[in-house]
């Protein structure tokens, strides 16, 4: 059995177990937008089971309804008979991608993710030309400037409002080895992520710090890539399954070399990659498939390993701010981190926390789907804005970059002013005021 028939079987599996109740329709975001059954949960299923029969033939349109889903896992949830329903959409956009393609600017995109010098040489050359399509607009948070395009671009709305390139990436701001501050207890590598690698760098540096500061050696894998997951919700399982092999060796050659207690994310996606798709979503081969079992069972989100290391016992100086908290789809529904981004938060001096309403209900973001469908994306997005709005919090905070970029963008629109930022910025914050760490 190939690769792709594995996935297959394992969806018609899942199939199978569907009752058609109809009980995702009340939390899928995107059929309370739109009201159409094709964009539910249900209604993709009964497709899927078309095209895994071959009774629906691959076309544009089929491609497009397909594409309608945000996975964030909303439909499993609330799924009485835990029907795994994203991995049939993702069994199914597999399926159509192995017959009738890619749609050509994902096919453009994806040949980009795969050269990853070049993949890595046009953000650094895009981070000093931004300025040349992209102008600067008015931002939440003043130190971070944000932008707008200039002219029409192909998958970025006019509207839309992104964070910049940051000058210098992260990756770059480190070696590859970084002792703690004080006594070593365990060494952690760092997968940054691409948005947090170019973009978000004030979020990483605040991860990398506190970690020093808590007794962690953190390695940075400098030759580590994209983990993969938008090549792998389209369905470019050939491609997916390149990039995970990539990753894994690099990975493995740093525990080989430093022999690492845990792999730590700061991205709500790639640790699912890590912990979940490499080594139980994709057909990969005996020795990468080893790889990825050892290397998920050291993988963590970053705020449950702030947790056990201690981070909250050390002096913190007050941060005076009314907090609320985004939880990314995949952190909250695959790796089921939500108590300790909220006890990272509570632990603050100074911190005034409180929770907004469906707190746990997508952003609109969802990787790529933001820009094929802005729109929709941006209906989605607005009511993340007013449940912020309502809390009456001056800072939202996420422990997903791509959720963090989403809800930034939806603040402007809303035409609000609270910045966007990563939990473990705020206790570096607190950090640097008690002189834990220098800023």
């Amino acid at each position: 059995m190939d690769g792709r028939m594995e996935v297959l079987a394992r969806a018609r599996e899942q199939i199978q177990q569907c009752m058609k109740c109809g009980n995702c329709q009340a939390v899928c975001p995107l059929y309370l937008e739109t009201r159409h059954e094709g964009a539910v949960a249900r209604g993709k299923i009964r497709m899927a089971v078309d095209v895994l029969e071959g009774r629906l033939q691959p076309t544009a349109e089929l491609e497009e309804r397909f594409g309608l889903c945000l996975t964030c896992k909303a439909c499993e949830k609330n799924c009485p008979c835990g029907v795994k329903c994203v991995e049939i959409v993702l069994a199914a956009r597999a399926a159509l991608a192995a017959t009738a393609g890619l749609p050509v600017a994902k096919k453009i995109a994806f040949a980009g993710l795969r050269a990853r010098r070049l993949f890595d040489g046009g953000l650094r050359l895009g981070a000093k030309m931004q300025g040349l399509a992209l102008k600067r607009v008015p931002a939440p948070d003043a130190r971070r400037p944000s932008r707008a395009a200039r002219f029409p671009i192909i998958g970025l709305d006019m509207r839309r409002v992104i964070p910049e390139l940051a000058a210098v990436p992260l990756r770059d701001q480190y070696e590859e080895f970084n002792p703690a501050y004080g006594p070593a207890e365990r060494t952690v590598a760092f997968f940054t992520g691409c948005v947090n690698n170019y973009v978000y760098t004030d979020a990483g540096r605040a991860i990398v710090e506190v970690l020093r500061a808590n007794g962690c050696n953190v390695v940075l894998p400098m030759e580590q890539h994209c983990c993969g997951a938008p090549v792998y919700t389209s369905g470019d399982l050939p491609l997916a399954v390149e990039m995970a092999e990539h990753n894994l060796a690099v990975f493995a050659e740093a525990d080989r070399k430093y022999g690492l207690d845990r792999v730590v994310f700061a991205c709500g996606t790639c640790v699912v990659s890590f912990a979940e798709q490499y080594p139980h979503g994709l057909p990969l081969g005996a020795e990468a498939k080893a790889r990825a079992e050892a290397l998920a069972a050291k993988s963590t989100d970053v705020h449950p390993l702030l947790i056990e290391i201690g981070a909250l016992e050390k002096p913190m100086g007050r941060v005076e701010r009314k907090v609320t908290y985004h939880d990314s789809c995949h952190l909250a529904r695959s790796v089921h981190v939500t108590a300790e981004p909220r006890q990272v938060l509570k632990a603050i001096p100074g911190v005034e926390f409180v929770e907004m309403k469906d707190a746990d209900r997508c952003c609109g973001g969802a990787g790529s789907f933001s820009l094929t469908h802005y729109e929709l994306s941006r209906a989605v997005t607005a009511k993340k804005a007013a449940s912020i709005r309502a809390t009456g919090a001056d800072t939202a905070t996420t422990g997903c970059p791509g959720c963090r970029m989403t809800i930034e963008d939806g603040l402007a629109q809303a035409n609000m002013d609270q910045p966007t930022l990563h939990p473990a910025m705020l206790l570096y914050e607190a950090y640097v005021k008690a002189g834990t760490l220098k800023p």
